[in-house]
């Protein structure tokens, strides 16, 4: 029988069993995974993009070619004597404000340059660091280095050469940085059969055929924007209420009125040059107002997107490149008609015309006139093609799919790195963590994105939520937008970094001072690191090196 004198100290001793149960059930973290598995059409794509440097590989000079996209000097040079605003010059925008560099190592995310302020806030660049952050919290990804371009089309940097196959990379390594038997002067091998492709790694949502950039999900649209991918993922229960006998036999289309500029360059099976779609359909339409109700804002009332569900047919065009509503006209459960073009994107492969949409502007500019016809005349194959589509969407496009594609890629390219990628050799080590965490309370950013869907699952107990923004002996105390917080910068990067704030239960926090240094970064807007530069100086530095052992050698015998 239970002493009420011992009920106190087994209440307590009960309470502290909980609290520890409770301790390890909350710290519990699922695994990183290490596999996972793509539609086999998707999954070839990576390889096929990935292919692109053979066994050649991908050379330290080579990644670190891209750090000449910016040329902060000359542009300093040019604009000497003249007053600095926002009105940049294009290749300022351009070359130091489109690609994001990236390196991972032992499984964090680093940036290795950050936007200048006055182009952050769209979520094609945000949204893309928040689905590969999530990534790297899902998978255990491998040490990598590549460059983003959240442009709306490849970089033409990127472009592959017709019959040399070779790239219009305009900064390739010196000769001097690569020998003839084809290794690279760091020591590593570059080249076991083919040539050595001197251009980097570049990751874009839209590509062509003849560019060597690599495919990736248009992650802002999936998940950061009001009717992102998503989002009417969230809303499939009621799009999938309209039954498909209630939907209207009008192929309807909504967009802005402008033509992208390579529409000019695509010809139709009956020889003639396409025509603008988003303009072409204006006339169309008002001629066969019965079957296409398509035409741009100016002529056509706005319809939101969500409700679009209740016409059986809906058109997709390009934009300034692959349309960012198509992947969610998949999941309308209405047929898709997508007029044709050279840009795809990273499921583009997988689709099967007839099948999953249907396609027009294939025989000529006008044959979306027969396409709907066809349509209306043949109900129950419409339809088949609305709910394949749809169920495409579901299984190929969905947020693990979207993380499980980026996983595939990142470990596929990690395969062509000739060199180990170290934050140890990079002048700027921002974690992807701690520049998340800015974004979300930056004014200009805080709204681009659903940041807290990661942050708060993740950002919490992600070690490197307090770590020190560079282990580079030499803080780029440069970049800082006055000269004045050189000392908080060189505090915050370097050899004395502030320490990070460990809460209760392991929680991580980023020191206030870091985000700060993070902020002066963004908008002193010269936070591009040549550290192609700083390699080619170690890499003659080390030559000098063994030259000079190599002649005490000598003098000795």
């Amino acid at each position: 029988m239970i002493q009420p004198s011992t009920i106190g100290p087994l209440v307590a001793l009960c309470g502290l069993t909980v609290l520890a149960s409770f301790g390890l059930a909350s710290d519990w973290r699922t695994p990183k995974l290490t596999e996972c598995t793509l539609h086999p059409q998707i999954e070839a794509r990576i390889l096929k993009d990935v292919s692109f440097w053979g066994d050649a590989g991908i050379a330290e000079d080579v990644a670190l070619s891209v750090c000449a996209f910016c040329d902060l000097d000359t542009q300093q040079q040019q604009q000497q004597g003249r007053q600095r605003d926002d009105s940049n010059t294009q290749q300022e925008k351009e070359n130091c404000n489109k690609p994001q560099r990236v390196l991972i190592q032992n499984g964090t995310v680093y940036l290795n340059n950050l936007v200048a302020s006055q182009y952050l806030g769209p979520f094609e660049h945000i949204g893309f660091l928040v689905e590969l952050y999530e990534a790297s919290q899902v998978y255990q990804l491998p040490d990598v280095e590549f460059t983003y371009w959240f442009g709306d089309n490849a970089p033409s940097y990127t472009m592959i050469k017709e019959g040399s196959g070779d790239t219009t990379w305009p900064w390739p390594p010196s000769s001097s940085s690569s020998s003839s038997d084809g290794s690279s002067s760091d020591g590593s091998s570059s080249s076991s059969s083919g040539k050595r492709q001197a251009v980097p790694a570049v990751l874009a949502w839209s590509k062509w055929d003849a560019n060597s950039a690599l495919v990736v999900p248009y992650s802002g649209a999936f998940r950061c924007s009001a009717d992102s991918w998503d989002s009417l993922e969230a809303q499939l229960e009621s799009l999938a209420a309209v039954d498909w006998g209630q939907r209207t036999e009008v192929a309807f289309g909504r967009w802005n009125g402008f033509c992208t500029h390579y529409i000019h360059w695509m010809k139709t099976a009956d020889g003639e040059v396409m025509k603008c779609p988003r303009t072409h359909l204006n006339s169309i339409s008002a001629a066969h107002p019965d079957l296409i109700d398509a035409y741009d804002l100016s002529k056509g009332k706005p319809v939101p997107l969500a409700h679009q569900n209740k016409y059986k047919y809906i058109v997709s065009t390009d934009g300034w490149s692959i349309s960012s509503k198509f992947d969610k006209y998949l999941l309308l459960g209405s047929a898709v008609l997508k007029a044709a073009s050279t840009r795809y994107g990273f499921y583009y492969d997988a689709l099967v015309p007839w099948t999953h949409h249907l396609p027009f502007m294939v025989n000529s500019s006008g044959d979306i006139v027969e396409v709907v016809r066809w349509a209306k005349s043949h109900d129950a194959a419409a339809r088949a093609v609305a709910e394949a589509g749809r169920r495409f969407a579901l299984r190929h496009l969905a947020r693990p799919a979207r993380l499980c594609y980026l996983a595939r890629l990142v470990r596929e390219l990690a395969r062509q790195m000739r060199y180990k990628p170290s934050c140890a050799s990079r002048q700027l080590c921002v974690p992807l963590v701690q520049e998340l965490r800015f974004l979300a309370g930056y004014e200009r950013t805080r709204k681009s994105c659903r940041y807290a869907e990661v942050l708060l699952r993740y950002g919490d107990q992600d070690p490197a939520a307090a770590l020190p923004l560079s282990q580079s002996a030499q803080p780029p105390a440069a970049f800082l937008a006055d000269a004045t917080s050189a000392a908080a910068a060189a505090t915050a990067f370097g050899a004395t970094p502030e320490p990070g704030v460990v809460g209760g239960g392991g929680v991580y926090a980023t020191p206030p001072r870091q985000l700060e240094v993070i902020r002066r970064l963004h908008e002193g807007g010269a936070a591009w690191p040549r550290d192609d530069t700083a390699w080619r100086q170690q890499q003659q530095q080390q030559q000098q090196g063994q030259q000079g052992q190599q002649g005490r050698r000598q003098q000795r015998r």
